[in-house]
């Protein structure tokens, strides 16, 4: 594998460092995909290792989430064959499933940012342990290039935090800084940064429980479910408040909504189909394909100068004047200050 390296120490801890090669920002690229399943079978097959901790081998973060670029040159410029395109979105959903159902103590050591992918990676870990850090971000922001979390976060952040708090984060796309991520139930350990991956260890060594809480049978949905008589609130006025927001016009809130009442209904594993298949029907419509062109691809080409003239030198501007101070010039004239 080329993007995951693996060292067993003398207790039979993996250590697993996630580093894409030639990059400064880990992603879930086509070829992470790919390796995804070799992973999980080496952690599961392996009688060596007792136990693993999946870090990041960047020093910018643990993983910025799926590589939009290949999803846009891999499913969105398919031929429509929705089995290819559900097969090809459950590949992620199946590791990490396979993942969290291995039998061994799996935990993340979140040594920076974790977002979309990346933290739904997490979440399939038995334990998350992230550093204290201010320029750590742990979040779900895909509905903000019109997609929703594909990668189970809609199923076990669900189960985790409550339809509530869980619909409110994938909804607005916000993020949490570490000790919130810790306060709302997202991770289970804030420690200094460094020591992430010790700690992470440490959990594995003192009889870490290689069981999700949904997998338990005493385990009860926080907040109820669609049949509870408070849970049904969550459905009731979310499904207005989302109406209200977007007037219908935005697949990726209404299919969220599907996916999450439906799926906490079901088993884990009938539920991650579920969200696999609302979220291949999101990725394949107009919206979301205009959405990740211009919100995502067409903005990473600009700002890497894709339209600025030739033979212009870069300025650097020390001074800024403002004519006007009405509304708008008091406004512009203070964000530069």
């Amino acid at each position: 594998m080329e993007n995951f390296k693996i060292d067993v120490d003398a207790d039979g801890i993996a250590l697993i460092t996630f580093d894409v090669p030639g990059r400064s920002m880990n992603t879930l690229t086509g070829q992470v995909m790919d390796e995804l399943p070799q992973l999980v079978e080496r952690i599961r097959t392996d009688e060596a290792i007792k136990g693993a901790v999946i870090t990041s081998g960047k020093a910018s973060g643990f993983c910025a989430g799926a590589d939009l670029g290949d999803m846009a040159s891999g499913m969105l410029s398919g031929s429509g064959d929705l089995q290819a395109a559900f097969d090809a979105g459950w590949k992620m959903n199946g590791s990490l499933r396979a993942l969290e159902t291995c039998g061994k103590p799996v935990a993340a050591a979140i040594n920076g940012l974790a977002l979309g992918g990346g933290l739904e990676v997490t979440l399939a870990c038995h334990y998350r342990v992230v550093g204290d850090s201010s320029k750590i971000q742990l979040g779900l922001p895909e509905i903000k290039v019109g997609l929703f979390p594909g990668g189970g976060a809609t199923q076990r952040l669900t189960r985790l935090i409550g339809v509530q708090a869980a619909m409110t984060a994938m909804s607005s796309g916000s993020s949490w800084r570490p000790n919130d991520a810790k306060g709302a139930g997202v991770v289970h350990e804030v420690v200094p940064a460094g020591t992430e991956v010790e700690a992470a260890k440490a959990w594995i060594r003192g009889g870490g429980k290689a069981v999700q809480p949904w997998d338990d049978k005493s385990f009860k949905q926080p907040g109820g479910g669609p049949y509870h008589p408070a849970g049904i609130q969550n459905f009731l006025v979310g499904n207005a408040m989302l109406r209200k927001q977007s007037y219908g016009n935005y697949p990726a809130v209404v299919n969220l909504m599907k996916a999450v009442y439906e799926g906490i209904q079901v088993p884990m594993d009938a539920a991650l189909r579920i969200e696999t298949r609302y979220f291949i029907k999101t990725l394949m419509t107009p919206q979301a394909q205009a959405m990740i062109r211009s919100l995502f691809l067409s903005k990473q080409e600009l700002d890497k100068g894709a339209v600025r003239p030739k033979d212009v030198p870069p300025s650097d501007p020390k001074k800024v004047t403002v004519l006007g101070a009405g509304m708008m010039g008091a406004g512009i004239a203070y964000v530069n200050a």
